[in-house]
């Protein structure tokens, strides 16, 4: 850089001396080109040196660096189950692909303490995945507690429940009816057959199709338990038919609603056949369209204020008025990943394995309404 503020004052001062009569000016044509090119060379040089220093900070190289005993637990600490790198040494693993160093010290710490559990953040997007495509899923209250529970039932009050009483006269002592449930859970199982020209898919590729085929068939099999499970607990009265079979009418929902007991905020579930078929169809007797459409997310519409949500894993003619906060869903085993491999057909198999299972803490929380099938 002094180099170039030679050079420009030198060049200064040659204008200068180019307006004197005596000048030599063939000696300082020859100068001024001679400056030229030396200030051309030294701006390539200076040009080259940044196009270096870009290049060279964005190759993110690590630097040796010596760590202490205290610098290395604490990057052990931070290669847990819910590092980048563990996940990604996972993922390979699955894909039976080399790991880096750092991958495998990952990989090596986070076993050793946990053993071969799935990465948190591909955990967490399976069951992402699951709740969007099954809203009941998400709605009712899942309890991840990687155990078996025991679930105390309130199912009825058999003497002195609240009630109006004269002054100074105490009410009746209260008497209930509980019963214990053990939610050990059930087995819900998934695997994925892929050849290996599909395995050499990037981990990020590779990532988002595990993370599809695992959670639309397990979320599709815990949300049929649900269902399943709802359908045994409600209350026998708390499940009715349509006055008019094969016909949905408002009458129909008011039976339904009357029938729920120390329900909270309800929702009502329902296929895609039976939505469009028989919900968003149906009028009330003065022919004012009761259902309201709704195009918020995850709601497809409103009936007496209650949010309507499409729920593929009931059955056609089915519609669920429920609470969904007073169902206790108890996943015992988080989903795990196991991998095995074909060296005849070239296949990889990947198997999704959870435990869970649920039950309705109040079996009038929510209501059962069967359309049924009109008569001829």
């Amino acid at each position: 850089m002094t180099r170039l503020k030679e050079i420009e004052k030198r060049m200064a001062a040659i204008s200068v001396e180019l307006e004197n009569d005596g000048a030599d000016l063939e000696a300082l044509d020859t100068e001024i080109t001679e400056l030229k090119e030396e200030r051309q060379a030294i701006n390539a040089k200076i040009e080259k040196r940044k196009t270096l220093i870009s290049t060279v900070a964005s190759m993110e190289l690590t630097p040796t660096k010596t760590f202490d005993l205290e610098e290395r637990k604490k990057m052990d600490k931070e290669l847990n189950e819910g590092s980048v790198e563990y996940r990604n040494a996972f993922l390979k693993k699955l894909l039976n692909e080399e790991l880096t160093e750092l991958e495998k010290r990952a990989f090596i710490h986070t076993t050793e303490n946990t053993g071969e559990v799935i990465p948190t953040e591909l955990q967490n997007k399976i069951y992402s995945t699951m709740e969007e495509a099954h809203p009941l899923l998400k709605d009712v209250q899942v309890l991840r507690t990687g155990t078996v529970i025991s679930i105390v039932k309130h199912t009825a009050i058999v003497a002195g429940d609240a009630a109006q009483v004269a002054e100074g006269v105490a009410n009746a002592d209260e008497e209930n009816t509980f019963v214990n449930v053990t939610l050990s859970g059930k087995d819900f199982s998934k695997h994925v057959d892929f050849s290996y020209r599909l395995g050499k898919m990037s981990i990020p590729a590779f990532e988002q199709y595990l993370v599809k085929e695992i959670s639309d068939r397990i979320g599709a099999a815990m949300t049929r338990d649900i269902v399943a499970q709802i359908k045994v607990d409600l209350a026998t009265t708390n499940k009715i038919n349509a006055v008019t079979p094969g016909t949905l009418s408002i009458k129909d929902f008011f039976s339904g609603l009357g029938l729920l007991k120390k329900a909270g905020r309800v929702n009502v579930y329902a296929n895609n056949a039976t939505f469009y078929g028989s919900i968003a169809n149906m009028t009330d007797a003065d022919t004012k369209l009761s259902f309201i459409p709704n195009y918020q997310e995850a709601i497809s519409g409103q009936i007496l204020g209650k949010g309507i949500k499409e729920e593929d894993a009931l059955a056609e003619g089915e519609v669920l008025i429920l609470d969904p906060s007073q169902f206790v869903y108890n996943v015992v085993q988080d989903i795990m990943l196991e991998r095995d491999k074909n060296i005849k057909t070239h296949v990889h198999t990947i198997a999704g394995f959870a435990i869970a299972e649920g039950t309705l803490t109040n079996d009038k929380a929510g209501a059962l309404i069967t359309v049924g099938v009109a008569t001829p």
